[in-house]
């Protein structure tokens, strides 16, 4: 394949070069307990990547288990650039993303024997690739999106090191799926752990599975990773409740926990003698962009912390200037090495340099404390105007389900939607939009739905609900 040359003079930093120092250690369990050593890990990924004639483009659609695992690594160390997408993905999505992307190759289980194959797509096109283009990542795990994230092997790298320098990851460390791997955050926690030596356990199974539960006690697992969904459902299960011995840590992203979800971990975990470590991030840059120390979650409850080691965070006003005093609102800007090169719409873009140059305005509104702690309080997008103001729609969000209401907010100017699932008392949520949002009752409408729909990373599917609403 074609590529063009690096700009920088170092060697790139490729994020599975030197697992081999990692030896007889465990790196990946699956759910039966099924163990795999990093040099056995390696035995069986670089055997996949062997198959690979030069540098090129490569499809994986993937699954939590060892063998995908093993082809990413693989395929990432002979050098290929990877694009990840869901098992999920209807086929006629897939078709569509390879005809825009022309992989060579698509790495997948096969329909008939369940085993991993690497199957030629047909498009030959001799197209340029960047050198430093790492990794293909949609935005927020959207399985039907297009539109790609590029991230090099410098953005991979300098954020799984900062994650595993801020939660401290280490070789006894052992962190059990609970996310698609195609999904940024579920993807951060496989590089920081496999850079730190420390083991992964591969799991499909969800978290109100039986299956999921057994390995998580019986394979000693010390920390997972949710979306505020995922916690929603812990404490519908009563995990305060649980014996969960070896389990240290739980970290939180993909979106803001309600105020009252995020006490209750916080105190279940103080019970239990764990950490609760909130964190913030984005595709666009890699994964993590800020990270709330443990020892803070109480007293700054709400909040996303800090920048992480080797980041930035800043606020800029609507022109785009600093701004300087706390507790005013602006735009989360974010600097660092783990800033992505930018978008990708198609095979042409894969040329592309870096876009970014190491600095991403967010989208995200948020204020910053006189301590320097972030807290977001919106989305520079998800705002409608009803009768000539402002509606924040995750602020809307936030205070129903603050109240113990279930629901998903979109819609269009002078008419909020609000979306709630089947069992969820409407004439309450009617009158909270009244008496707390001061919303004439003829400027919203309540949408009794069987259930929200969720992306595979288990956020808010907005984009159905969108759908839902120009349909009606």
């Amino acid at each position: 394949m074609s590529r063009i040359p690096s700009s920088q003079d170092r060697p790139l930093s490729r994020p599975f070069d030197h697992l081999d120092r990692f030896g007889s250690q465990v790196a990946v369990l699956d759910e039966d307990g099924k163990m795999l050593t990093y040099e056995q890990l390696l035995m069986r990924a670089d055997k996949i990547g062997a198959q690979l004639k030069g540098r090129c483009l490569v499809m994986i659609v993937c699954r939590n288990d060892p063998d995908c695992l093993a082809g990413y690594i693989g395929l990432s160390r002979a050098g290929a650039a990877i694009m990840l997408v869901h098992h999920s993905l209807p086929l006629e999505q897939r078709q569509s993303i390879i005809d825009a992307f022309q992989p060579h190759l698509v790495y997948a289980q096969d329909d008939t024997s369940s085993e991993y194959a690497l199957t030629p797509t047909g498009h030959a096109a001799d197209f340029p690739i960047h050198e430093d283009l790492c990794l293909l990542l949609t935005t927020s795990g959207s399985t039907g999106s297009r539109s790609f994230v590029r991230l090099s092997y410098d953005n991979v790298t300098s954020n799984a090191l900062s994650i595993i320098d801020y939660l401290g990851i280490t070789s006894i460390d052992r962190a059990i799926m609970t996310m698609p791997m195609s999904y940024t955050y579920g993807l951060s926690i496989i590089h920081s752990h496999l850079l730190a030596g420390a083991s992964l356990i591969t799991n499909e199974a969800s978290l109100v599975s039986p299956v999921f539960w057994k390995a998580l006690k019986e394979l000693e697992a010390t920390s997972f990773g949710g979306v505020p969904f995922i916690y929603e459902i812990l404490l519908k299960l009563r995990f305060g409740r649980m014996d969960l011995p070896h389990l240290k840590t739980l970290t939180q992203a993909g979106g803001k926990l309600s105020d009252d979800v995020a006490r209750k971990m916080i105190d279940i975990c103080k019970d239990k003698g764990m950490r609760f470590v909130t964190m913030y991030g984005q595709t666009e840059a890699t994964a993590r962009m800020s990270y709330l120390a443990w020892e803070k979650a109480e007293e700054k409850a709400g909040s996303i912390g800090t920048a992480i080691p080797g980041g930035n965070l800043w606020l800029a006003d609507d022109q785009g200037h600093p701004v300087q005093a706390p507790e005013i609102p602006g735009e989360l800007v974010y600097e660092g090495p783990n800033v992505s090169l930018g978008y990708a719409e198609s095979w042409k873009d894969l040329s592309r340099g870096d876009d970014n140059q190491g600095q991403l305005f967010t989208g995200d509104i948020a204020s910053r404390d006189v301590d320097g702690y972030f807290t977001i309080v919106g989305r520079k997008k998800r705002f409608l105007k009803i009768v000539g103001h402002r509606i924040n729609l995750d602020e809307t969000e936030q205070i129903l389900k603050k109240a113990g209401h279930d629901c998903a907010c979109g819609g269009v100017d002078n008419m909020l939607s609000v979306f709630i699932p089947a069992g969820t008392d409407p004439a309450a949520v009617k009158s909270l939009l009244i008496e707390q949002i001061s919303l004439n009752p003829n400027s919203f409408r309540i949408v009794e739905i069987d259930q929200i729909p969720r992306l595979d990373s288990g956020k808010t599917d907005y984009q159905a609900l969108q759908k839902l609403i120009a349909d009606q």
